[in-house]
C-alpha cells in the first residue's frame, strides 16, 4: 500500500481526491494513481494539521532534553489522532463551536466531545 502524508491522509478521509488511470509510455503498464483535489483547501488543512500536531505536542509534556527527532518520531503513534482531530476541525468549518442544531424538526446535530479524539495521548513520564 502506498505511504501517504498526513495531509493526503486527511484529504482522503474528506473525500478530496479521485483515481485516474495512468499508462507508463515505456512499459505499456497500467496502473491507479491518486489524484488529490481542493488544492485550495490545503493551507487551511496544513493549518489545522499544525495546530492538531501542537495540541498533542503540549499534552505529552515532553522533557526540556527531549531533541526534536526524539519528539518527531514518539509523534508518529499519534499520527492518527492528529488525522482525526483535524478531520473533526476541518468537518465543523462554519459551525464552529456548535452546541445544537436543529432544522425543522427533521434535522439535529450534536457533536462528539472532541478530547474522547485525545484519549491515549498522555503525558510523557520518565522514571527517575
Amino acid at each position: 500500500m502506498e505511504e501517504y502524508s498526513i495531509l493526503q491522509q486527511v484529504k482522503i478521509r474528506l473525500g478530496q481526491f479521485h483515481i485516474e488511470e495512468v499508462t507508463d509510455p515505456d512499459t505499456g503498464v497500467t496502473s491507479d494513481v491518486t489524484v488529490f483535489d481542493h488544492k485550495e483547501d490545503n493551507p487551511r488543512l496544513e493549518l489545522l494539521i499544525k495546530q492538531c500536531t501542537n495540541e498533542v505536542i503540549n499534552k505529552r509534556m515532553y522533557p526540556k532534553t527531549y531533541t526534536q527527532e526524539q519528539i518527531d518520531n514518539d509523534l508518529k503513534q499519534f499520527e492518527d489522532t492528529i488525522i482525526n482531530l483535524t478531520v473533526y476541525d476541518r468537518s465543523q468549518a462554519g459551525e464552529a463551536y456548535m452546541e445544537s442544531y436543529t432544522e425543522n424538526g427533521a434535522v439535529s446535530r450534536k457533536w462528539v466531545d472532541r478530547s474522547t479524539l485525545l484519549t491515549g495521548v498522555y503525558p510523557f513520564v520518565k522514571i527517575i
